[in-house]
């Protein structure tokens, strides 16, 4: 992509509000749904950040904060074999939003 590709891109998520990180994560996990951020990051699918940093973002996008309610964009659910690790997957509106985003970046070189 070049700069001004990612430019356009920017201010095309800036409409729903997304940063360029949370957008990389959403791909990520729509691509990898039941993943952990730890698989993820080892297979290096998510190069965002470290896996705490990312965590961050995923609770932003997830159920949020008890003073900052989150986006709602990604569910976690406990791992069954490990409880300190989540699998992340896509809720209905996150689907809809990467679906909708990506048809509208489509285009953007």
């Amino acid at each position: 992509m070049t700069l001004k590709g990612l430019i356009k891109l920017t201010h095309l998520l800036q409409e729903y509000p997304l940063t360029i990180i949370q957008w990389q994560i959403l791909l990520v996990v729509a691509e990898n749904p039941g993943e952990t951020i730890t698989d993820l990051v080892n297979a290096e699918k998510l190069t965002c950040g470290t896996p705490s940093d990312i965590a961050v973002s995923v609770k932003r996008l997830g159920e949020g904060r008890h003073d900052r309610p989150g986006l709602g964009l990604i569910k976690k659910a406990q791992h069954e074999d490990d409880g300190r690790y989540f699998k992340l997957t896509l809720t209905p509106k996150g689907k809809k939003l990467v679906e909708k985003i990506k048809s509208k970046a489509r285009y953007i070189k």
